[in-house]
């Protein structure tokens, strides 16, 4: 009886230890669960791809011209201030000549009569735009006495952007390319521009060798100003309607084919099956082959934070609100890139 006893004891434990192993054998075969070691879903998605490379410039005036008086005087009236698109011919002041100013102090002790006539008599000189421009800095106030070297005015005829390349991203950039372009005073009001020079002459800073690059603004946005800080993002190329997984999920492979477990649906059972990747931009990666919109691929061992889940791609960063809808780069370098999703 012992013996027997004994014997069902162990039948007993051994059932337990197999059921307690088939167990965990479907839990960490169900997708979706939590876990240090669990698998999950990574869904595709149909959405915009974009490589660009990231560099920083300047914005800064193409032609700058320096307005001088003609004649050594006093400015009598400011008729424009800064910020003001001007027109070839247009006057932008009146000034008194040193003598014109010195009669007209000399008449004001005599009268208002005796002033009215100087300034009939001797009439003031006009301070005319020489090209049609943006008026970028004014220099002088009304009531200050001027030579024919005092800058009056800076004019620029339009703003452009100044971009320093490293010599490792110049291969990458010709003209016409294009570009969108932010300031950090205003960082969510991109714009558009091209690239429209290239300079020839290295500059050399802290043993760093880059080349000047100049972008035109498609339209220049009304916040610009000469010496704000811009981000370029020059686009490399650019893909609509194609099938996207994060990079992470197929370990940062590019080019190539890559064996990975798909589920087809939300309750479907894994299969192995052959991916095609194109590029990747080190947040995104392209796929060209073997997978269709909504299919899953199983990662090992992935942790997500809070919201995850809300992300139309489980473990893809939702596009924020306002942004430039680009992904973060994240594949080494300087090339950076993402899509609109």
């Amino acid at each position: 009886m012992k013996r027997l006893r004994n014997r069902r004891v162990l039948i007993a434990a051994v059932v337990a230890a197999v059921v307690v192993v088939f167990v965990a054998v479907v839990m960490w075969g169900r997708p979706g669960k939590a876990g240090s070691g669990s698998s999950r879903p990574v869904r595709a998605v149909v959405g915009s791809f974009r490589m660009t490379v990231q560099e920083a410039g300047t914005v800064q005036p193409l032609n700058k011209v320096q307005i001088l008086p003609p004649v050594g005087g006093r400015i009598d009236r400011i008729l424009v201030r800064e910020g003001a698109y001007v027109k070839r011919g247009q006057i932008l002041a009146w000034m008194s000549s040193s003598d014109r100013a010195v009669l007209l102090d000399n008449a004001r002790a005599k009268g208002e009569a005796e002033v009215k006539y100087w300034e009939e008599a001797y009439q003031p000189t006009p301070i005319i735009a020489p090209a049609e421009g943006l008026i970028i800095a004014r220099n002088v106030v009304e009531g200050q006495t001027v030579s024919t070297g005092t800058g009056l005015y800076d004019l620029s005829d339009r703003l452009i952007v100044e971009a320093a390349v490293d010599e490792t991203d110049l291969g990458k950039i010709r003209l016409e390319q294009r570009a969108e372009i932010t300031v950090d005073a205003y960082p969510d009001k991109p714009f558009s521009a091209h690239v429209s020079l290239i300079e020839h002459q290295a500059v050399k800073v802290n043993n760093v060798v880059s080349y000047t690059v100049q972008l035109d603004p498609d339209r220049t946005p009304g916040v610009l100003r000469a010496g704000m800080t811009a981000n370029v993002n020059f686009i490399l190329s650019e893909m609509k309607n194609v099938l996207l997984l994060p990079a992470y999920a197929v370990k940062g492979a590019e080019k190539t084919t890559v064996t990975l477990r798909v589920v087809a649906g939300r309750r479907g059972k894994p299969e192995v099956r052959q991916v095609a990747l194109g590029p990747t931009d080190g947040a995104l990666v392209v796929v060209t082959d073997g997978l269709k919109e909504g299919e899953g691929v199983l990662v090992d061992g992935l942790k997500l934070g809070p919201g995850a889940a809300s992300s139309p791609v489980l473990g893809m960063p939702s596009r924020r609100p306002g942004g430039q809808g680009q992904g973060g780069g994240g594949g080494g370098g300087r090339s950076r890139g993402g899509g609109d999703r």
